[in-house]
């Protein structure tokens, strides 16, 4: 008796990494990606300095990551990822529809933007791994379009230094230069340049202004 073969070529099952500071978050991509055969979840972590890590170690092929990551900047933490882990395609999983971060994360290298309270994250992924750009229908007019079309501010993001945001985040908390520079362990001299550089950066002439400017962009 002869036995045919079959030769209809396996899909090859795609790793996936999660970045996320909300247990409930990773929780449902758990369950959800157990439900799909092409995708197989290798990694869960919290922080950003976890995620950069297991990402260097595992080599996922897509790692999902949170928008908003404590002081971490997205931007920053995907070229992060790009150095790490090169072949790993970056998806921002977010709950706010900020086109300008949004915008400076695919000027960073990520191919993807889902937005959490949507259902099509398997979607996403599975283009992604396509080798295709995919943009949260919600937020652009063309889903296949390389950027988003939104807002004149994107280049405050992309021009933001990680360590110019962690000194704007702790001068969001009230924080003199001086409890700022004990914090982030610089000196005294150095948190006032990066303040007077993100008072440029940021059209501001004061503390409270750029803080203000930083709340209307979703900085903070």
């Amino acid at each position: 008796m002869t036995t045919r073969r079959n030769d209809t070529p396996q899909q090859a099952v795609a790793s996936v990494l999660v970045i996320d500071d909300h247990p409930v978050v990773i929780d449902g991509i758990r369950q959800l990606l157990a439900r799909e055969p092409d995708f197989k979840l290798i990694g869960e972590a919290c922080t950003a300095d976890e995620g950069v890590a297991l990402a260097g170690r595992l080599s996922p092929d897509v790692v999902v990551l949170d928008l908003k990551l404590g002081d971490n900047f997205a931007p920053h933490l995907c070229r992060s990822l790009q150095d790490v882990s090169g072949n790993s395609r970056v998806v921002i999983h977010t709950a706010f529809d900020d086109r300008e971060p949004l915008r400076a994360c695919l000027n960073a290298g990520a191919v993807g933007i889902v937005l959490k309270d949507a259902s099509n994250l398997v979607e996403a992924l599975t283009r992604v791994m396509a080798g295709e750009l995919f943009v949260d229908p919600s937020l652009v007019e063309d889903p296949k379009a390389r950027a988003l079309r939104l807002g004149e501010d994107g280049g405050i993001y992309e021009s933001l230094t990680q360590r110019e945001y962690e000194v704007l985040c702790v001068m969001a908390l009230g924080r003199t230069s001086k409890e700022i520079a004990a914090e982030l362990f610089l000196a005294e001299n150095t948190v006032r340049s990066y303040t007077q550089t993100l008072l440029t950066k940021l059209h501001a002439r004061n503390r409270i202004e750029a803080l203000a400017r930083a709340r209307q962009l979703r900085l903070l």
